[in-house]
């Protein structure tokens, strides 16, 4: 069988994955039409969640009975198990009729290495009785039985070649970020004490009962980067938030911040001042009022939109940052009409304003093709590069081109995660 991949380079590919199903293509993939073909995606496992929720329609779990004899929901299932209901659904017996060809929508999304790696057996044992049409925009996620890569791009579709092919077309696009000049200077320095984080013997609970995390041992001196790393659900998220401030689980606990023990007196407020947050969960906090400009002078006081006059001084850096990463122009240009790896470069300069001592940047990467994600990894390399700032970089994957000083690595066990220091 014919497996075929396609690069999503900027296309409406909702468009483009409805014109194959419904068998309307006239040039490429002409194969397909009047075949049966089925999605597997994220957004269709969301929609048969809402079912759930709104029609009591348990189509994907009818047969997954809990103990006290009633049908579960997807939402008690992990993201891989979900994956793997809606997986077995389209392929097997449960169909009235059998598909002829599957669209894979970013199939790992939302899944770890681990994950990953029994998705793709299960995929591959597929391949062989059914043929895959694979969307991507990360290279190293392009299944080992695809043929053929194709480029979607606006609303044409062309082929670039087999996966070596399309690896020295992926090279040659593929330019270094220029950015102008050097970091802004750190004006407003804020004084802290060594080591920043420190973690002796920690242990959280969910529910007193199931164990997160078991035993950590973990210090973040200045100027250090690491990478957080673990599966889904090993913890990560947790240990973020005894650090942030927002984990109750962080009371009686043996922690450590920027030199004072938790919970002896510091507020929340106070922990903020010293520490820059950015996942891309914050993009959906920001309406379609806020320009560019206003998302990183935000940054100087921690508030979602721009509720005081900032200073000349305020107005002055921010410009500067935005400047370094050729955004000046842009300033006064609404925050949502930015490309996504843009958004996330405003996100991470509003972090950084302030030049707080600690900066997490919590899955950044998430969702990004490899262009965007080679942007972000110049940029936070610079950041390393360029100032004594420490960072903890959360993801369950390495990027290519990233350059941690160590990894703190979390491997769930029955009695909840353990920690590991590893050299980057």
């Amino acid at each position: 069988m014919n497996h075929i991949a396609i690069f999503n380079k900027s296309a409406d590919k909702t468009a483009y994955i409805n014109h194959l199903l419904k068998g309307g293509e006239q040039n490429l993939f002409i194969e397909f039409n009047g075949k049966k073909g089925a999605l597997f995606s994220t957004s269709v496992l969301e929609k048969y969640i809402l079912e759930e929720v709104n029609h009591d329609d348990f189509t994907l779990t009818k047969h997954c009975i809990d103990g006290n004899g009633k049908v579960r929901s997807l939402t008690s299932f992990s993201s891989g198990q979900q994956k793997k209901l809606l997986l077995d659904y389209l392929v097997n017996s449960s169909q009235k009729e059998k598909i002829d060809f599957l669209i894979l929508d970013k199939p790992y999304d939302c899944l770890d290495i681990e994950k990953q790696a029994d998705l793709a057996k299960e995929l591959t044992e597929i391949a062989k009785e059914i043929t895959l049409v694979q969307i991507f925009k990360i290279r190293d996620e392009v299944l080992p039985f695809i043929h053929q890569i194709y480029l979607l791009n606006q609303d044409a579709v062309e082929f670039v070649g087999k996966p070596n092919e399309y690896d020295s077309y992926f090279h040659q696009q593929l330019k270094p970020y220029q950015f102008v000049g050097s970091l802004p200077e750190n004006l407003n320095k804020i004084e802290v004490e060594n080591p920043l984080v420190k973690f002796t013997d920690v242990n959280i609970f969910y529910e007193e009962t199931r164990q997160i995390v078991n035993n950590i041992n973990w210090t973040i001196n200045k100027g250090e980067f690491w990478h957080l790393k673990g599966p889904n659900g090993a913890g990560k998220t947790s240990l973020l938030t005894m650090i942030t401030g927002d984990n109750a689980k962080a009371f009686g606990e043996d922690i450590m911040l920027f030199g004072r023990k938790k919970g002896s007196g510091e507020t929340v407020w106070e922990l903020k001042k010293k520490i820059g947050y950015f996942s891309p969960s914050l993009t959906q906090f920001f309406g379609k009022l806020f320009t560019v400009q206003h998302m990183v002078l935000s940054g100087f006081y921690d508030s979602i939109g721009l509720y005081e006059n900032p200073t000349g001084q305020q107005i002055y850096e921010a410009d500067k940052w935005l400047d370094l990463v050729g955004l000046k122009d842009k300033k006064q240009t609404y925050f949502v009409r930015l490309s996504k790896e843009m958004q996330r470069i405003v996100l991470i300069i509003r972090a950084m304003v302030k030049h707080p001592p600690l900066l997490i940047l919590d899955e950044p990467t998430n969702e990004l093709d490899d262009y965007s994600t080679s942007v972000l990894t110049a940029f936070i390399n610079k950041i390393h590069q360029e100032t004594d700032i420490s960072i903890i970089y959360v993801s369950h994957r390495m990027l290519q081109g990233l350059h941690p000083d160590k990894i703190y690595q979390l491997t769930p066990t029955k009695n909840g995660s353990v920690g590991s220091v590893e050299k980057a």
